[in-house]
């Protein structure tokens, strides 16, 4: 089995942190959460992921911050980026990639997949997605 470095995900929202890693996961990637800016960077450092999905609105700092300092920093400047956001009008330049709330799940892993960093990885277990049905 290759071992891979996982996605680092940085979101303060445990919900959708948590969602973002069960689709990343089930399609065969492992994962990284930080809630926080700040330990986001620390990781990045520390586990050099694939990739990094990162929240643009966080309380104690910007998501496109974070970004502009990863790609600053010669130990995390060759790691993908990838802003995530609900804001239509959010500064994409600080990403590589970009990510509109709420996305479809195939949307995200076929972004990634696109990352030329990001390596494919066989999927452990099968994914698929419910759909539902709307009565009026």
């Amino acid at each position: 089995m290759q071992l891979v470095a996982p996605v680092l995900i940085i979101d303060d929202d445990p919900v959708l942190a948590e969602l973002v890693k069960d689709i990343l996961e089930t399609a065969g990637h492992d994962t990284a959460v930080a809630h926080h800016a700040f330990h986001g960077l620390r990781l990045a450092r520390e586990i050099q992921p694939s990739v990094v999905l990162c929240d643009w609105v966080m309380p104690d700092m910007a998501g496109s911050d974070v970004l502009r300092a990863l790609a600053a920093d010669p130990a995390t400047a060759r790691i993908p980026r990838v802003l995530m956001t609900g804001h239509a009008a959010a500064d994409q330049s600080c990403a590589d990639g970009f990510l509109l709330k709420p996305f479809h799940p195939q949307d995200m892993l076929c972004l990634l997949e696109k990352m030329s960093s990001l390596p494919r990885v066989q999927q452990r277990k099968p994914f698929a997605l419910k759909a539902e049905r709307w009565e009026g």
